[in-house]
């Protein structure tokens, strides 16, 4: 599955400026390594499969070029082979700075061994730079990749896609809530795709 070719664009809106939802590139490294710096080890992106075996318990993201280059060589081979679609969220600046990182987000399917395109349900996940949160950014970009995967593969396969998050992670049961995902039920802890209870929210194809 090609992903270079993937662009989605959200108008500004509220106290948000525009956005823009692409396949992560190398030149977007050091801004997530200076974010990953600020947010380690408490919180960050979610651990890739392909890394499992290679980085710490709890690790959430780069914090140098090495780590770096083996996280976008991961998020690279999800798109080739369609079983981890990520995005890179930034922000269109109002200054003409250029764009700048303000988060990630990502589709897996909830089937092991199996393609986002060719899985009846799927698992989202995200997060936003300390610096963007409380603006509506993440909202945004989960309505955004939402919409683009069931447009994209709803036809033929996706039907739900799925939201987990921690009991005590209130925004982003907000997050969830407000981009249309219905909070179904508490669900037990079940590594490895979750270690400890949590709420799971859910979205189905219309």
């Amino acid at each position: 599955m090609a992903g270079m070719g993937v662009a989605l664009e959200v108008p500004a809106g509220g106290r948000r400026f525009a956005l823009l939802l692409r396949p992560w590139l190398a030149a977007d490294m050091a801004a997530l390594i200076s974010a990953m710096r600020r947010e380690y080890p408490t919180t960050g992106l979610w651990p890739n499969p392909d890394l499992d075996s290679l980085v710490p318990r709890g690790w959430t993201g780069p914090r140098n070029e090495n780590e770096a280059d083996t996280w976008l060589e991961s998020q690279d081979r999800g798109w080739r082979t369609g079983d981890w679609l990520t995005f890179i969220v930034l922000e269109r600046d109002r200054i003409e700075r250029g764009d700048h990182l303000c988060g990630h987000i990502g589709l897996k399917p909830s089937t092991a061994g199996c393609r986002v395109d060719q899985a009846e349900s799927a698992e989202v996940g995200l997060w936003t730079a300390p610096e963007a949160r409380g603006q509506g950014i993440a909202t945004a970009a989960l309505v955004a990749v939402t919409v683009w995967a069931f447009d994209s593969f709803g036809e033929d396969a996706l039907r739900r896609i799925e939201l987990v998050h921690e009991l005590d992670n209130v925004a982003s049961c907000r997050v969830a809530q407000k981009s249309g995902y219905a909070f179904r039920e508490i669900s037990p802890a079940k590594p490895p795709l979750w270690l400890t209870a949590a709420h799971i929210h859910a979205r189905s194809v219309r």
